[in-house]
């Protein structure tokens, strides 16, 4: 392109820009024409690429169509309508709380039914829990029935001869006896000595005396000392009355109770005479009964459970052979002496309540139960056979 010059010494020359502007647009129109042919080629191979549509997508779209138009047409309808009165979209509204309040007590009721099955749940476990294991004991005390009953078949009958027992003609306790008691049961012979233990109380009173002793009085035309309770049941907590039969003594207190009681325990397993070892010239009863036979006021009464009558028929042969008078009670009996009453069993129990020692009440006992204003009258009993005694025989 010629260049054209200006004639005017001091003006700017124009043509360097307009050569690059014409330069430009020259590069836009050739990058169009290959933008415009690149299109062309994109579009005609997309629509080769195209896949023609099967007759069941044909008919699926035209049933889309279909939908489509009356969806169309429904909205049209809306659109036609009249818009709903204020007073309608109250009554809609009142009615949408309505249905939220409804529904959150819905909610509401179905925590408290899920909380409550929660808790039926658990209970359930611990029933089931339960009922598991009754039933593992009930299985092995069946299994034990079982057995027990399997040994019973192979154990052979024994053919034990019949003893006889006869009874003698029986008399009072003499007044000034003294009573020494034997607890008969599981085939051992318990020798039951109370004056001991008694005699060894007093004199530990009489030591501590000055220590225990709270008033003085007289009562009946008798001296009465009265101790205190916590000071003597703290000493005789731990005292060792050193019973050489396996025994143990112990000093009984009750709060209520202003007299002291004493309760001797044999050792029924290991303690006493068995059965076994009354034939022997060296048992332990027996050497008891030695010793007894010097004391002419000695008198024994045997408490005889009824499944070791033969332990009591062997010891109380040896009892009449030593001269000592004696008698018999099954299973209990209660007893009365110059120092208190008292109750054996059979089952392995001494118990003496000491009413020579008086000791401090430590706090009151509870009131009696009110008497009905109206009680009904009772009936007199009629009367019954007069009781008797403990007899020697």
């Amino acid at each position: 392109m010629a260049r054209r010059r200006n004639s005017g010494g001091d003006g700017v020359s124009l043509d360097s820009l307009m050569d690059a502007l014409t330069n430009v647009v020259a590069v836009l129109i050739l990058v169009l024409l290959l933008v415009s042919a690149d299109v062309k080629q994109k579009v005609e191979q997309f629509f080769d690429d195209i896949e023609p549509a099967t007759p069941e997508q044909i008919e699926e779209s035209k049933k889309k169509i279909e939908e489509l138009e009356k969806d169309q047409q429904k909205l049209d309808q809306l659109l036609s309508e009249e818009p709903p009165s204020p007073e309608d979209l109250e009554a809609e509204k009142r009615k949408l709380s309505l249905l939220e309040k409804t529904i959150e007590n819905t909610e509401k009721k179905n925590r408290e039914l899920l909380a409550n099955l929660d808790q039926l749940k658990k209970l359930e476990a611990a029933k089931r829990k339960q009922r598991d294991q009754e039933e593992k004991k009930t299985t092995f005390k069946q299994e034990e029935i079982s057995r027990l009953e399997a040994l019973l078949d192979e154990t052979p009958v024994l053919s034990i001869p019949a003893t006889e027992v006869s009874i003698p003609v029986s008399r009072p306790v003499p007044k000034n006896s003294e009573t020494y008691y034997a607890i008969v049961t599981q085939d051992r012979l318990h020798f039951i000595d109370a004056f001991t233990p008694v005699e060894t109380l007093e004199d530990q009173i009489k030591k501590n005396d000055r220590k225990w002793l709270v008033e003085r009085t007289k009562r009946g035309g008798e001296r009465i000392r009265i101790y205190d309770q916590k000071k003597l049941a703290d000493y005789f907590t731990t005292f060792d009355f050193k019973n050489t039969r396996k025994q143990q003594v112990k000093i009984i207190t009750n709060p209520i109770r202003t007299n002291i009681s004493m309760s001797i325990a044999p050792d029924l397993k290991e303690g006493g005479t068995h059965i076994d070892e009354m034939a022997t010239s060296s048992n332990t009863f027996l050497s008891i009964l030695k010793k007894l036979r010097n004391n002419k006021k000695a008198v024994i009464f045997f408490v005889v459970d009824p499944k070791s009558f033969n332990t009591y028929l062997q010891a109380r042969s040896l009892t009449d052979k030593a001269g000592i008078s004696a008698g018999w009670e099954m299973n209990s009996m209660n007893f009365d002496t110059e120092k208190g009453r008292g109750q054996v069993n059979a089952k392995g129990s001494f118990g003496m309540t000491l009413k020579e020692v008086e000791v401090t009440r430590l706090k009151d006992p509870p009131p009696p139960p009110p008497k009905p204003k109206n009680p009904p009258k009772k009936e007199p009993k009629p009367a019954g056979p007069p009781k008797i005694g403990p007899k020697l025989d």
